[in-house]
């Protein structure tokens, strides 16, 4: 017995000592700022699991410093982002952009972390900013680096306002201030029974208790369903299209200011055709469906226009001519903008099985497409409808809503 006693005691005294000489020789902890300029080389899906490593870098990488470092060198290194709206559930994918890509080359998508909602979102997903994306139709907002998402709070509108409530229609719009460095959202509601019904309401993102406010307007204008799906932000301004008496008009929101002011379209842009918006070299450009519903058919050219002067309304048009070889490029694929480096871009349709899913770079100088496969998604499944829709110069943002 006296013998074991002793050597449990021996024991403890060399685990003691050992403890002491480890605490003694420890490497040296690493500087904070030498952690951030580590952390910020990586991907946004790796810095979600270093948050998880210990509390110490959880804080660091909580630091505004990090997370503004962060954001800025995602600007220069952007991705294209994958939603895929499946069985009830979103997810997110993204591949490095890339630049001066092979013909026929691939790219695997990399799995952010699955978001699901307590309500079945629709298909359609709007153009990320500044690292998040507006999802409908609660609204939400989520951040696809993080898995965070946000669900805003309902719109209230005052009962005179509500004759018949299924009349009503709702845009949610989300847009960034580059000055204050706030997120905002408008929202505007409309009613086809009642223009002068038409309300908008503004939210900031960064408030502790986000609520609605109402913006007063000095004249009336009402949704336009061709132009108002796929509005942009654009250094600041937010733009729409709208229906100002029976003209067509593009409305800008100045997202600092809250102040709106339209500027004319172009008669030609008055046909009865589906409108999207998109970023064209930091201006804003407005491509038409070449789908033509009264001969149902795709037509062999894509149309654009450019807003060359805002002050003056003044609108420039561009022609795209596809050969029988270019065309059967960008068979079932629509325009999803263009990129920093000047290349329009082409994805799948949403509704397309995944499987087929490519993206196109149409080089202007050069006139050449090139195409590239999408791969690794890893929802894939038979006889089962599912939504993929593509966006373009995606930066991450890892901080925190």
């Amino acid at each position: 017995m006296e013998q074991q006693f002793s050597e449990n005691l021996t024991l403890a005294r060399f685990v003691t000592q050992c403890s002491k000489s480890v605490r003694e020789y420890s490497v040296p902890q690493i500087p904070d700022d030498l952690l951030i300029i580590i952390f910020s080389l990586v991907t946004g899906k790796s810095v979600a699991r270093f948050r998880c490593v210990s509390k110490h870098w959880a804080s660091v990488l909580r630091r505004s410093d990090f997370t503004e470092l962060f954001w800025t060198k995602s600007l220069t290194r952007p991705r294209l982002l994958f939603t895929i709206n499946f069985n009830g559930k979103l997810f997110f994918y993204s591949v490095p952009q890339p630049h001066n890509p092979d013909d026929n080359s691939s790219l695997v998508a990399t799995p952010y972390q699955t978001c699901s909602f307590p309500k079945r979102l629709l298909a359609n997903t709007f153009k990320p900013l500044c690292g998040l994306a507006l999802l409908m139709d609660e609204p939400v907002i989520c951040n696809p680096a993080t898995g965070e998402f946000l669900t805003l709070p309902k719109v209230l509108l005052e009962e005179k306002d509500l004759p018949n409530p299924k009349e009503f229609s709702k845009m949610f719009c989300l847009g960034y201030d580059p000055v204050g460095k706030q997120s905002k959202v408008l929202c505007m509601t409309s009613s086809s029974f009642d223009e002068r019904l038409t309300t908008h309401l503004v939210l900031t993102l960064e408030s502790r208790k986000p609520l609605w406010r109402k913006v007063e307007l000095k004249f009336l204008f009402v949704r336009n369903r061709r132009m108002s799906f796929g509005s942009i932000c654009i250094n600041g301004v937010l733009y729409f299209g709208a229906e100002f008496g029976k003209s067509t008009v593009m409305v800008c929101f100045d997202v600092r200011s809250e102040k709106f002011r339209f500027i004319n379209t172009d008669e030609v842009m008055e046909l009865d055709r589906r409108f999207e918006l998109f970023n064209y070299k930091g201006k804003v450009g407005i491509h038409r469906n070449r789908y033509n519903r009264y001969e149902n058919r795709y037509e062999n050219r894509f149309v654009w226009w450019v807003l060359e002067d805002a002050r003056n309304h003044k609108w420039f048009k561009h022609v795209l001519e596809l050969s029988p070889y270019e065309e059967k490029m960008v068979e079932n694929t629509k325009i999803v903008g263009m990129t920093g480096t000047g290349e329009i871009v082409f994805a799948s349709y949403s509704h397309l099985p995944i499987s087929w899913c490519r993206v196109v770079f149409y080089n202007m100088e050069r006139k050449t497409f090139t195409r590239v496969k999408i791969e690794g998604f890893e929802v894939e499944e038979p006889r089962v409808k599912k939504y993929i829709d593509t966006f373009i110069d995606y930066a991450e943002n890892v901080e925190f809503m």
